[in-house]
């Protein structure tokens, strides 16, 4: 089979041709070509050659031995960085994780035998010509995810092609072979020697494919989450075995693609699951999350704790008044993003109508301020003005007349809010 070269590919081709110029056989492998056969884009171009590491590094003026140890060189070339592998087999893996040593060889097939999955064990040759020895293509036309040899041995080698299993079936919208599976199930439990970083990337990429409820009914499916190397807190184990039991994930988050910012989807992951913002913060903290990352999801479960709590309210301005207040504390950016959020989850178990929705975006549209910034009074005027030292009062003065405005019952004007805050005292 031959393929037209995308245009990453073709860039990179300088690289495949000058190791061929000095005989040496080199090839496009991994997930670039795999992209390149289901025609989507390309994130980053990978070449395997029968070059030693030095002899790479002797070739390429520009180039970084990132991996040396491993046999991995990575070439610049027009500023784009790739990486250039020597053919290897590897020996026993070290903690389930990495190879304790590899051993350099000069054919193509043994280098492929070492890859993960059937659709990963590809290699196209600069002609555009692909080849295939373990069946990929087929497997991909049939949506199949395949380990390439024995599942048992590939999971054993790298616990972490488990999770990565589960991302490609969300990714690209397969069916794990029953041997794929079966092995899964029964070594999940070597999850324990995966670094909880490595763990968080793959469960970014998984919630950022194209069908994340894929994903997610199988990872919560597979039991993977449950053997990780730091362990969640009891409610929220128990709240992703429910769903797990319940087979509820694909149903759940059926409208999760329709987010697109990541940070939103895990957002609605927790939101969906039920969980407190104590075990919302306990398991972002577990998967390693940058605090801004952490702090913008635990916002959105803090915004729908208190919505629960607040319209609960039968009284129209106390209900107006506290989704201002959010408004106010959080910002319009998140509490914007929460009513998507909420808008994506099919029959969650404390949900909000449609109309009541519309009703608070109408509140967030009308409002005529939304900081204390905005506010033509500063706490310094406050003070003068009422004769009193600063103190506790300044604040809640202020809040208390910026909801006044907000809400519409008070002009933004310094006079007209001193004679407020003078009222109030």
């Amino acid at each position: 089979m031959r393929l037209s070269l995308s245009a990453p590919i073709i860039a990179a081709l300088p690289i495949v041709e000058r190791l061929r110029e000095h005989h040496f056989e080199a090839v496009f492998v991994g997930g670039a070509v795999r992209d390149t056969f289901l025609g989507i884009s390309i994130k980053d171009v990978d070449i395997a050659t029968s070059a030693l590491p030095e002899q790479v590094l002797g070739l390429f003026e520009r180039c970084i031995p990132t991996g040396l140890q491993h046999g991995t060189i990575t070439v610049i070339h027009d500023d784009i960085t790739y990486e250039v592998t020597t053919f290897r087999q590897e020996s026993a893996y070290e903690d389930h994780r990495k190879p304790e040593s590899v051993l350099y060889i000069t054919e193509l097939d043994g280098d492929l035998l070492r890859r993960d999955f059937t659709m990963n064990a590809m290699a196209l040759y600069s002609d555009g010509t692909l080849y295939d020895p373990y069946g990929g293509i087929q497997d991909l036309q049939s949506n199949l995810l395949r380990s390439v040899g024995d599942p048992n041995a590939r999971f054993q080698e790298d616990a972490l092609r488990m999770l990565r299993a589960v991302r490609f079936i969300g990714v690209y919208q397969l069916t794990p072979s029953l041997r794929t599976w079966k092995a899964i199930i029964r070594y999940r439990e070597l999850m324990k020697y995966i670094a909880m970083e490595r763990v968080q990337v793959e469960l970014d990429k998984m919630l950022t494919g194209a069908e994340p409820q894929r994903a997610l009914h199988f990872v919560v499916a597979s039991g993977l989450l449950f053997h990780l190397k730091e362990s969640f807190i009891e409610e929220t184990l128990k709240s992703l075995k429910e769903m797990g039991q319940l087979g509820e994930a694909k149903r759940l988050y059926s409208r999760l693609h329709e987010l697109t910012a990541v940070d939103c989807r895990w957002g609605a992951l927790a939101i969906g699951l039920d969980l407190s913002v104590e075990a919302t913060q306990q398991a972002l903290q577990v998967l390693k999350f940058s605090n801004t990352r952490s702090k913008t999801i635990t916002n959105f479960v803090s915004i729908h704790k208190e919505m629960l709590v607040i319209s609960n309210h039968t009284n129209e301005r106390e209900l107006h008044a506290g989704w201002l207040n959010i408004v106010f504390r959080y910002g319009k950016g998140a509490c914007s993003e929460w009513i998507q959020i909420i808008r994506t989850l099919e029959g969650m178990k404390q949900g909000f109508a449609a109309d009541f929705l519309r009703r608070l975006e109408s509140w967030r549209d009308l409002m005529t301020i939304s900081s204390l910034k905005q506010l033509k009074v500063t706490g310094k005027d406050l003070s003068n003005h009422l004769q009193k030292d600063a103190g506790p009062w300044v604040s809640e003065t202020l809040s208390r007349l910026l909801l006044l405005v907000a809400i519409g019952e008070v002009k933004n004007d310094r006079s007209v809010l001193l004679e407020q805050a003078s009222l109030g005292r």
